[in-house]
């Protein structure tokens, strides 16, 4: 056995730190992190994950706003997205999804508004059209 090897394998081993996650008898995970931000192992990060995936947040995230139809809700329920995920209680890919949903509602805000003073409509497209000679 080759003892340079064995010294700092063992010597990697007991620097690494380990799961924060604890037992319901109080005990400490004794796998190895994987995710430094949670300080959690991959199970135990992976059961994070899908407990936020499955988290009741529209008590927060929506308030008493019955319906989106001004930018001011909308930008209430944006906030409340952020903060959410400030503190890690969402995921950063669902998360994107709603800021993405809001997005929409804003542009359909603008388009209702339009409409309701009877001025055609302005459709705003993100892609410029092709130079053609």
């Amino acid at each position: 056995m080759n003892p340079e090897i064995s010294s700092s394998t063992a010597t990697s081993n007991s620097v690494l730190p380990h799961c924060q996650k604890r037992t319901a008898s109080g005990r400490r995970c004794r796998m190895v992190i994987s995710d430094p931000d949670s300080g959690l192992c991959r199970k135990h990060a992976a059961e994070r994950l899908e407990e936020l995936d499955q988290a009741d947040l529209a008590a927060s995230l929506i308030g008493n706003v019955e319906e989106f139809r001004s930018a001011a809700d909308i930008n209430h329920s944006l906030g409340e997205l952020y903060k959410l995920q400030a503190h890690n209680k969402i995921t950063p890919r669902r998360a994107a999804v709603m800021a993405y949903t809001c997005n929409l509602l804003l542009r359909t805000v603008a388009a209702m508004q339009q409409e309701l003073d009877s001025k055609p409509v302005e459709f705003i497209f993100d892609m410029p059209r092709p130079k053609r000679d």
